[in-house]
């Protein structure tokens, strides 16, 4: 049986194109155990990543840092893009009142909102929140690996820090430095 040159082409080139789309795509984790990156960030890091929050003129810069980061073409809210515009509202509101309630619980951390340069975005993360577009610097910084869902990180004052990758609900917001500590 000989083999065809035009379908081992066209089977390589699926291939590769699978091969590139997945590379390309949010990364969805699932699996607890390899959901959390632990790591500490130098002197000079944190330094940057300060003068870098201190841009933001919505935050006062706190002692704790939790930013919720999220990136361009994630399809994690597409479900909800199909409802009405009351709905999508009702959302937004939910999410960003649950944010307010846990800064004010803990008033020695800011909680900072980034998103990814970009315009694909859902309507839930797009419209009515307080989110920063990021001008790159956090993307190089702490957020190098796009998850679908996107990635929140917590950093304490002494420069450990723990990604929460695949966050869709901000959970991130109810750990707390014990907890962090116990990752390490």
């Amino acid at each position: 049986m000989k083999s065809n040159p035009k379908i081992k082409l066209q089977l390589s080139t699926f291939f590769f194109l699978s091969i590139f789309i997945y590379a390309c795509s949010p990364k969805l984790y699932l699996d607890e155990a390899k959901r959390y990156q632990a790591g500490t960030l130098t002197d000079a890091q944190v330094d940057s990543l300060h003068l870098f929050l201190k841009e933001n003129q919505r935050l006062a810069l706190k002692d704790t840092i939790i930013i919720k980061y999220d990136f361009n073409k994630d399809d994690c809210w597409k479900d909800l893009s199909y409802q009405n515009a009351e709905f999508l509202n009702n959302v937004r509101w939910t999410f960003q009142k649950n944010i307010l309630e846990k800064a004010e619980a803990r008033p020695k951390v800011a909680i900072y909102q980034y998103r990814e340069e970009g315009k694909s975005f859902s309507q839930v993360k797009s419209k009515g929140l307080e989110i920063e577009t990021d001008s790159g610097f956090l993307r190089k910084f702490l957020f190098k690996e796009a998850t679908s869902c996107g990635t929140s990180a917590i950093i304490l004052p002494n420069g450990k820090f723990l990604l929460v990758k695949s966050d869709p609900q901000f959970s991130a917001l109810i750990l707390d430095a014990k907890w962090i500590n116990q990752l390490y």
